[in-house]
């Protein structure tokens, strides 16, 4: 097992020197977007084309499924009437009619019935509404952002390979805003590794990273800068996002629907004005890395949370999380009815409040996944220790747990194989890149003698296969 990547920002965040190449850079790729926006002008308008087609014969098919359920439903009122009158109008032996007289079986079928013909209905009317608003979207809206020229940077504070990363999500940005515009999503198979779930599940919906799927790791590289010229970008991207909620109801009722920002930075107005587009909008995942949002990002991503009783996961990779926060954010986690993936990677660095929130995830009992990498989460130097065992060794719901390069040593070991011992859910532990020797080994090796349950445990930095 190769151990994670120790996040060294430093190298990252140095500015290179400039001079007046950058501006030669800049002007020739711009150029080179122009052109191939021109370029792919002609094969764009075929396709979409091609997908209004498909879908004029969808909502075609939908409505003659209506009116053959209208008709059916009809047919079965008129024979229902009709047997109706003839036990009203029977002979005098007759019993008398009685409303009790109906099977539990057949009230249930009934309502089986209703309901699929609701269903049927609603899906008929959302495929409707967004059948008009591609449409609509397709005859009068373009995208009106303007782009960038050399005079939206100061060469003096731009390296060229950020004015490179800038101009990249510029080009990301519009083309997300057309998809969802044109009532595409991101899906299966379009989306390298980064872009997949945290168990490599396909997700679909909004996908936007600083480039389009060229693979990045989350602790190696700075987000993308934000200036004040991709403003009108972000507030295209937010618009189309407002009618989202119309794609949302055409998917497939399986899909994992995602909305996900990784490694841009969003200033907290951007953010806001996102997440206001986003409210309402029932995505089972969220994913947000590196984006530098601050403190009422994160409060406005916890109401997000709470008004969303869809949502299954959250990824806050490389956000801060400031000590104020962490008791709302545990409250919302376990108060929310289907969030069970939480994803807090690199979220603390030197604050205390970490072994709050890892002790509390843990002791909402209802959460399946939790990943606090690299926060520097050495128990013994703080005295929190037993707790963390206790919190582990109660916990019936948590399957895997991931605390890799984290400072943990020795004593740390003993705290987690202690809870093993009694755990009976645990199933992965993942806790390569800390600062366990032989003994923390012995420990595990010990523990895992007890324990049934855990079928993957991943060590290293000293602690060999031998132990075992």
């Amino acid at each position: 097992m190769s151990s994670s990547p120790n996040h060294d920002g430093s190298s990252a965040k140095r500015r290179k020197g400039n001079d007046g190449a950058v501006v030669g850079f800049l002007s020739s790729w711009m150029g080179y977007f122009t052109g191939r926006r021109d370029d792919n002008a002609e094969l764009m308008l075929a396709r979409n084309e091609q997908i209004m087609e498909r879908m004029e014969e969808r909502m075609s098919k939908m409505e003659e499924k209506l009116e053959s359920l209208d008709d059916h439903e009809n047919e079965e009122r008129h024979e229902e009437g009709e047997e109706c009158s003839e036990e009203l109008s029977g002979g005098g032996e007759e019993e008398e009619y009685s409303s009790e007289g109906g099977s539990d079986s057949d009230e249930e079928s009934m309502d089986s019935n209703y309901n699929t013909d609701d269903e049927h209905e609603r899906k008929g009317r959302s495929l409707h509404a967004y059948q008009e608003m591609v449409f609509a979207n397709r005859n009068d809206w373009t995208y009106s952002a303007k782009g960038l020229t050399g005079g939206d940077f100061d060469i003096n504070s731009f390296a060229e390979y950020e004015v490179l990363d800038i101009i990249n999500l510029v080009v990301s940005i519009k083309n997300c805003t057309i998809k969802m515009k044109r009532g595409e999503y991101h899906h299966e198979g379009e989306a390298s590794l980064h872009m997949r779930g945290d168990d490599h599940s396909d997700l679909q919906g909004v996908l936007l990273g600083p480039c389009d799927y060229d693979y990045f790791d989350d602790f190696d590289r700075e987000p993308v800068r934000y200036i004040s010229a991709l403003r009108p970008h972000w507030a295209q991207f937010a618009q189309a996002l407002d009618d989202f909620g119309l794609i949302l109801d055409v998917m497939p009722d399986d899909a994992e629907s995602c909305f996900q920002i990784s490694q841009i930075q969003l200033p907290v107005t951007v953010f806001m004005m996102i997440v206001k587009s986003l409210s309402g909008k029932l995505f089972r995942h969220y994913k947000f890395r590196n984006n530098d949002f601050g403190a009422y990002g994160i409060r406005a991503l916890i109401d997000l949370m709470d008004s969303n009783p869809e949502l299954r996961s959250l990824t806050l990779s490389s956000n801060r999380i400031d000590d104020d926060d962490v008791v709302e954010f545990l409250r919302s986690m376990a108060n929310h009815p289907s969030l069970t993936k939480v994803n807090i990677d690199c979220c603390f660095e030197g604050r205390s409040s970490k072994y709050c929130m890892l002790n509390g995830l843990i002791r909402v009992n209802t959460l399946a996944e939790i990943s606090m990498r690299n926060n520097d989460l050495s128990f013994v130097a703080c005295g929190h220790t037993q707790s963390l065992s206790d919190s582990l060794a109660s916990n019936t719901a948590l399957e895997r747990l991931d605390l890799r390069g984290n400072n943990l040593n020795d004593e740390d070991a003993a705290s987690i194989a202690t809870a093993l011992q009694t755990n009976s859910t645990l199933k992965y532990l993942q806790l390569e890149g800390n600062d366990f020797t032989e003994i923390g080994g012995e420990y595990f090796g010990a523990a895992l003698r007890t324990n049934n349950t855990l079928e993957h445990l991943f060590l290293e930095n000293g602690v060999s296969d031998a132990t075992f």
